[in-house]
């Protein structure tokens, strides 16, 4: 009996929707490897302190995704969180899928436009990361910068994030909806 293809379990949504939280309680609940672009970018600032913006985002992008083909080149399931793109993003989560004989999925994770801009205002004020926390207003983003799911083929479940505990509904989604034959494993 041949195992079943890897998943691709992908956590999108706006900026501090709660996607890295949500993401990283989910990938250790699960014990699957989390690939965050947010991670590299800082490790890009950290050995290369002269790098812009403009340059660590799309390389912290290709960091993402190359290590996110590892795993899945290894047969492992995979969490991949950032805020990705739509319109761009999906064609290269579906090639990334589709190279590996991975499964997609995706948590999409959701907030009202005065909660993100809130937690991403303390964000910034903090200080924490000042590399990936820069001010914006949410008012003036973009429409691909998912205010709505990625356009993907695939499984999908929204998550309000101001909501009580979202982690029990996803697992639960998870080992029903997406991935039966797991029922029983963590």
């Amino acid at each position: 009996m041949s195992s079943p293809s890897p998943l691709l379990l992908v956590v999108t949504g706006m900026p501090a929707s709660g996607k890295s939280t949500l993401g990283a309680r989910l990938a250790g609940a699960l014990r699957w490897p989390f690939v965050t672009k947010d991670e590299y970018k800082a490790l890009l600032h950290d050995g290369l302190p002269e790098l812009k913006s403009a340059q660590s985002g799309p390389l912290s992008f290709t960091m993402m995704y190359h290590v996110a083909g590892v795993t899945l080149a290894a047969g492992v399931n995979t969490v991949l969180e950032t805020h990705f793109y739509r319109g761009m993003s999906e064609p290269i989560l579906q090639g990334l899928a589709q190279a590996y004989g991975a499964r997609l999925a995706q948590v999409y994770c959701d907030a009202p436009v005065s909660v993100l801009q809130a937690r991403h205002d303390a964000r910034v004020a903090s200080g924490a990361r000042p590399f990936i926390d820069l001010p914006m207003d949410y008012t003036t983003l973009p429409w691909h910068c998912c205010w709505t799911p990625l356009g993907l083929d695939a499984p999908l479940l929204r998550v309000d994030t101001t909501g009580p505990d979202a982690l029990p509904a996803v697992l639960d989604w998870l080992h029903t909806e997406v991935r039966p034959e797991d029922r029983g494993r963590p």
